[in-house]
């Protein structure tokens, strides 16, 4: 596909080779300068003349800054005359802030999209986006991408390893939330059930307790199913919870690894069993949390 031509500013660099490899498309080259007074300037040195541009770039850490940043790419790659531009956006940063908290919060997430709306590309892509309602806060066409195949072909293969019968196993959503995420691997996962964690209050102004009806996660496989992992703070808490309720064993899998600091500590000494995120966050680990490649879902 020598028409394509495909770029990553720094967040998903890894995984535009692979696009680019896996299609035997051009990888694009950028240059980014810093002047003294911190402005930034971002430019394509390729040629992207009359050529089909994907742009692969996560907004992750510092995302207002990767915005910028990449803003600046796409105005400057359709100067160049691109004959068209798709954005992969990974992880899409600032979802969380989808809906007004507090008196007076700003929607943060709806802010972004009337920002990337700006830049007129001809769509915009991303992985399970925390909340379906973002998908409304864009004029460009929008598209959030299931990660489910993936999750589905990895726990297959752990459970014909470790000789585990998918009817001992139990697919845990630690919120409502991620609901419909967990519908979507025991719908894959043919044989397994769902679990939904509750939260309450003992009382009031205490904090909220995660419960479960034992029966159900007694002496099963539970896989904790959810789209970030931030500081790790609910996921060590639903699983001492499932340990303490009988669980034979429980692991946690996550499509985007934000992993604040000291959260990966956190996760390896709790009773967790087996970790694993995608890389729509690039970062290297030890052997204690595994990790998805989510190029083979990246289309030209």
């Amino acid at each position: 596909m020598s028409n394509y031509i495909i770029f990553s500013l720094q967040s998903n660099q890894e995984v535009a080779k692979k696009v680019a490899a896996k299609y035997g498309a051009e990888l694009g080259s950028i240059s980014v300068d810093r002047f003294a007074d911190g402005e930034v300037l971002v430019k394509s040195l390729s040629d992207v003349k009359n050529k089909d541009v994907v742009i692969i770039e996560s907004t992750a850490k510092n995302a207002h800054e990767v915005l910028f940043e990449l803003l600046l790419l796409i105005d400057s790659i359709k100067r160049g005359g691109a004959k068209s531009i798709k954005l992969y956006i990974p992880y899409f940063g600032y979802s969380r802030q989808e809906r007004v908290s507090w008196i007076n919060e700003p929607i943060s997430c709806e802010v972004v999209a009337k920002i990337l709306d700006t830049a007129e590309v001809d769509k915009i892509l991303t992985f399970d986006i925390h909340h379906s309602d973002i998908l409304n806060f864009f004029k460009t066409p929008f598209e959030s991408l299931p990660t489910t195949k993936l999750f589905k072909d990895y726990y297959l293969d752990y459970f014909q390893k470790h000789n585990i019968d998918l009817k001992d196993v139990v697919v845990v959503s630690p919120d409502h939330g991620s609901n419909a995420r967990a519908d979507l691997l025991v719908n894959e996962l043919k044989g397994s059930k769902k679990v939904i964690l509750n939260k309450y209050r003992p009382k009031p102004n205490l904090a909220e307790h995660l419960e479960v009806n034992v029966e159900e996660v007694k002496n099963k496989i539970c896989i904790i199913i959810d789209d970030i992992i931030d500081t790790g703070g609910t996921i060590v808490s639903a699983a001492d919870l499932l340990v303490k309720s009988g669980a034979k064993s429980v692991m946690v899998g996550a499509s985007h690894g934000v992993f604040s600091p000291n959260s990966v500590k956190k996760l390896i000494e709790s009773p967790l069993e087996d970790i694993v995120v995608t890389n729509t966050i690039e970062r290297r680990f030890q052997n204690e949390i595994h990790v998805i490649d989510i190029s083979e879902l990246i289309n030209l």
